[in-house]
């Protein structure tokens, strides 16, 4: 059953993958509260993590709704890449990212000798939120991209030695 089927198709956020980009926008806003009642000053990845995913996700939110996401990728590599590629690899990269925060939050939590730890529990809770909601969006793309690779594709097969042509297409 495909998921998409129950929405209407001019509204671009109620179809999947991109359902979760503003997901994603909203736990960078809730990751970056909790890492900043920290107070803590060793937490720089956790803010460079939180601050690219922020970035990019509002950048992926307002191309979207603006619906010109197509046009600015081809622009900028003119026409090698295509979204679902750059959706796919910064998907991938802050998925990896959040899963290295999310032990570095609650590795940090541990080391709070005085004040609370709670705000790096939290980011470490959000952070797996986080990763959640950019892998997803990756295995996604990934399966879909995979599936119309296999249908693009010629099924050519090789045929038997003696047989009177040497290739056979599957038709």
């Amino acid at each position: 059953m495909d998921l998409n089927s129950h929405f209407d198709s001019d509204i671009v956020f109620l179809k999947l993958p991109h359902l979760f980009k503003p997901l994603q926008v909203i736990c960078a806003i809730v990751l970056a509260i909790c890492v900043g009642s920290t107070g803590g000053g060793e937490n720089g990845v956790i803010w460079f993590v939180v601050f690219v995913s922020l970035i990019i996700s509002a950048l992926a939110t307002a191309l979207f709704a603006l619906k010109i996401q197509d046009s600015v990728i081809e622009s900028i590599s003119n026409g090698s890449l295509t979204w679902s590629v750059v959706e796919m690899v910064y998907s991938f990269v802050l998925a990896v990212l959040s899963a290295i925060s999310i032990w570095l939050s609650f590795g940090l939590a541990s080391k709070v000798i005085f004040g609370s730890s709670a705000g790096y529990i939290a980011a470490g809770l959000f952070f797996i939120v986080h990763a959640v909601l950019y892998a997803a969006p990756c295995v996604m793309l990934y399966d879909a991209m995979q599936a119309n690779g296999r249908a693009e594709r010629n099924d050519v097969q090789v045929a038997h030695p003696f047989s009177e042509s040497s290739y056979q297409y599957d038709v």
